[in-house]
This record gives structure tokens, C-alpha cells and sequence, in this order.
């Protein structure tokens, strides 16, 4: 009995124990395959690491380097999104941030250093403009040669295309127009405005204000070159046989001044991009600006920003663009007389018989000769001619014709001159105060 009591306290012994065994096995196996999944994890962690950095380094970075130029560009989000909330995940995106921020402020460094040599090298070509128009003025009222004064009539033309580029690249470089005018007349402005431009002859003026206004001096060169701008695209992006429409109009508080062409157009994105520019809430860099650089939107849109003017660009009536420059009251002044609209610059137009008459009269009455005005002969064109007319409808006076009588206008200054040893040429004032 006693042998049997044994055996059986060995059994129920060896039973537990045997039960111990297997439940540390288990134990041990279920540790055995949590660790084995652990490092399973780990593996298939590291190795979507490995892909989001090399996602990060070939695709991320450069499209957030071109976004940064390109607004439209879309910086590509981060493959495995699961990395995000761990250590890994957020460590990638500060990358990304810290790229971001390098990269703009090595950008603005060396685009400020590039405007800053910009405003320096157009500082000296404006003033050399300057002195060759002087140059120009001078020989103009000096020499008494038709041929010479259309040679000299074509070179100020070409200076004032020159002075325009220069004034674009201040402005877009962070400087000022360079020039400070008097109150002008607004419908002296914008055909001074068309003599800046290539192809002037296509423009076609209409004056439809009721009541003349002038610009402020603060802000007339920079309507001006708004204007000029404005005109300069709509005749580049425009067939050569085509016009382009430029109305002058009354507003409940300013003035406008309407730009139609019937050229290229522009599709959404440029009109949203032109839009952008023509706002100036975007800062502006040069490397933006393509090759060669369109500058003309960000200096308008600068110019707005500074002295209140707006701009706006729409689809024309005509399949092109149609650009309307508003200016408010407060940039604008009555005007109780207003002088006679100085004509632009034309090409040399050939002597012939309809210039003959000109002079003569000119030299009969010396003190009649039409006045030179913003660098130019300036004479009002009669009312039946297709001149300034009623206050609901005013055109100007063909450039070609200016330009055909420039040659008679030299020659019967010089004798004026002659009659009046002790008079001097009058210049306009906004010359001088260049």
C-alpha cells in the first residue's frame, strides 16, 4: 500500500510537472514568435524608410524646389502616410520644411544681390539716356537741316524705347521710375505713353472724358508707364496689320483707361498667373521673370502696389486681351487749360510737297511756331480733320504727320531764332526736371 501511495504522488507529480513544461514552452514559443514579428516589423519599418527617404530625396525635394518658382507645381505628398505619427515620418517632413526655408532665403539673398547690381547698372545707363536726348534736343534746335532733324527724330525715338526697358527694370529691381513729372493732362500722358512703344502707329486713341483731368505729379510717369506697358504687349502679341483700341473714360471715382487688341489671347492659367502679378501682393524675383525676362506685369503690378493705381486683364471682344487701368480720384486733378497733345516721335517720313507749307508760315510769324512740349512738336489737329473734337469723342492727329512736319518745325525755330537774337528755345518742364 505504502508502495502504491508512492507511485501514484509520483504520477500526480510528474502530471504537474509535465503541465509546467508544456505551459513554459508555449510561453517561450509565443515569445519566440513575438519577437520573430517584431523584427518582421522592424524590417518591413526600415525598409519603408529606406523608400520614403528615397521618395523624399528624387521626388519630393525637386518638385518642392520648382514649386517654390512655379506656384502650380505640386510638391508630391509622402508615399507611406503610416510613417507620418512616428519619429521617422515627422523627422522627413522637418527635412522637407528646413529645405524649404534654406532654399528661400539663399534665393532672396542672391536675388537681392542681383537687383541691387540691376538698379545700379540701369541708374547709370538711365542718366547716359538722359544726356543723349539732351544731345539730341540740342542739335535739334541748333542745326537747320530737314534730313538731320528725321535722322534725329528717329534716335529719340529709339532713346525713349530704351528709357522704357531701363524704367521696367528699375521698378521690377525694387527702384523708382527715375523721373519726376508736373501734373500732366491724362490724355497727354497716354499718347506720350504710345510714343514709347514700337509700332505706335497701330494705336488708336479715343478721348471720351467729358471733362479733361490731369494725373498727379507723384504718379504721373508711373501712369505713364503703366500705360506704355500695357500698349507695348498689346501691339507685340498682335498681328502687325491689326489696331489696337485705346479709350480714355470717366469713372464714378477716377478715371480709366481701356486697352483692346484682338491678338493672342491667354488661357486660364496665364490669365490667373497675369492676374497674380498685376495685383503686387507677390514678391517679385528675377529668375521668375523667364529668358529673356517678361517684366512688364510685375512692374506694372509694383506700380500699383505703390501709388493706388489698378489693373485688370480680361478676355477682349476681339478673341485677345482687354486691359483696363483704373485711376482713382485721389491720384487725379482738374484741368482749367489744357495745352496742346505733343505728338510721338515717328519714323523719318520723306520731304515732299505737303511739308513745303509749313515752314512758310512758320516764318511769317515766328511767335506762332507750335511750342516744343515733352521733347516733341506739339500742334493741336483741327476738329474737321479728325483732330480733338467734342468732349464725347476725341482722336488725335496721325503720328505720320508730326513726324512729316518735324523737318519745317526745325527750320522755322531756327528762324525764329534768327529774328530774336536774345530769345532761347522753350523746353517743357517735365525735360527739365529729369
Amino acid at each position: 500500500m505504502l508502495f502504491a501511495a508512492l507511485w501514484l504522488r509520483q504520477q500526480r507529480s510528474q502530471r504537474r510537472l509535465d503541465v509546467e513544461m508544456r505551459r513554459r514552452t508555449a510561453d517561450a514559443d509565443a515569445e519566440v514568435a513575438a519577437l520573430r514579428d517584431r523584427l518582421a516589423e522592424a524590417a518591413r519599418r526600415e525598409r519603408l524608410i529606406a523608400e520614403e527617404a528615397a521618395h523624399l530625396a528624387e521626388n519630393r525635394l525637386p518638385a518642392m524646389a520648382k514649386a517654390l518658382r512655379h506656384p502650380h507645381v505640386r510638391v508630391p505628398a509622402a508615399r507611406y502616410p503610416e510613417l507620418l505619427d512616428g519619429p521617422g515620418g515627422k523627422a522627413f517632413e522637418l527635412v522637407l520644411a528646413g529645405v524649404s526655408s534654406a532654399v528661400l532665403g539663399e534665393r532672396r539673398r542672391v536675388d537681392g544681390a542681383a537687383q541691387a547690381a540691376m538698379r545700379g547698372a540701369t541708374t547709370k545707363l538711365q542718366t547716359m539716356c538722359y544726356q543723349l536726348q539732351t544731345t539730341v534736343d540740342d542739335m535739334l534746335h541748333k542745326y537747320d537741316d530737314p534730313e538731320l532733324a528725321e535722322k534725329l527724330a528717329g534716335l529719340d525715338y529709339l532713346n525713349e524705347q530704351i528709357l522704357r526697358r531701363l524704367q521696367v527694370t528699375r521698378v521690377v529691381c525694387g527702384a523708382g521710375a527715375g523721373l519726376v513729372r508736373t501734373a500732366s493732362p491724362l490724355r497727354a500722358l497716354v499718347m506720350g505713353a504710345s510714343s514709347r512703344i514700337p509700332s505706335y502707329e497701330r494705336v488708336q486713341i479715343v478721348d471720351h472724358l467729358p471733362e479733361p483731368v490731369a494725373v498727379a505729379d507723384r504718379a504721373a510717369e508711373p501712369v505713364a508707364i503703366v500705360i506704355a506697358e500695357l500698349m507695348a504687349n498689346a501691339v507685340h502679341h498682335s498681328h502687325g496689320s491689326l489696331p489696337v483700341e485705346v479709350s480714355l473714360h470717366q469713372a464714378h471715382n477716377g478715371a480709366v483707361v481701356v486697352i483692346n487688341d484682338a491678338g493672342i489671347g491667354m488661357n486660364a492659367d496665364e490669365f490667373g498667373r497675369a492676374r497674380r502679378l498685376l495685383s503686387g501682393k507677390e514678391d517679385i524675383h528675377l529668375a521668375e521673370l523667364g529668358d529673356p525676362p517678361r517684366s512688364g506685369f510685375a512692374a506694372i503690378g509694383e506700380m500699383c502696389r505703390q501709388y493706388g493705381v489698378a489693373v485688370s486683364v480680361e478676355p477682349s471682344h476681339y478673341a485677345g486681351v482687354k486691359a483696363v487701368v483704373f485711376i482713382p480720384s485721389e491720384l487725379l486733378t482738374p484741368v482749367t487749360e489744357e495745352p496742346p497733345i505733343p505728338a510721338p516721335v515717328s519714323r523719318p517720313a520723306p520731304a515732299g510737297p505737303a511739308v513745303a507749307p509749313a515752314p512758310a508760315a512758320a516764318a511769317d510769324d515766328p511767335p506762332a511756331l507750335p511750342q516744343r512740349r515733352n521733347r516733341r512738336a506739339s500742334d493741336p489737329a483741327p476738329a474737321a480733320s479728325g483732330g480733338v473734337g467734342g468732349p464725347a469723342n476725341r482722336a488725335f492727329r496721325d503720328p505720320d504727320e508730326a513726324a512729316a512736319r518735324m523737318g519745317a518745325l526745325q527750320r522755322g525755330t531756327a528762324r525764329g531764332r534768327a529774328a530774336e537774337p536774345g530769345s532761347a528755345p522753350e523746353h517743357d518742364s517735365e525735360r527739365d526736371s529729369r
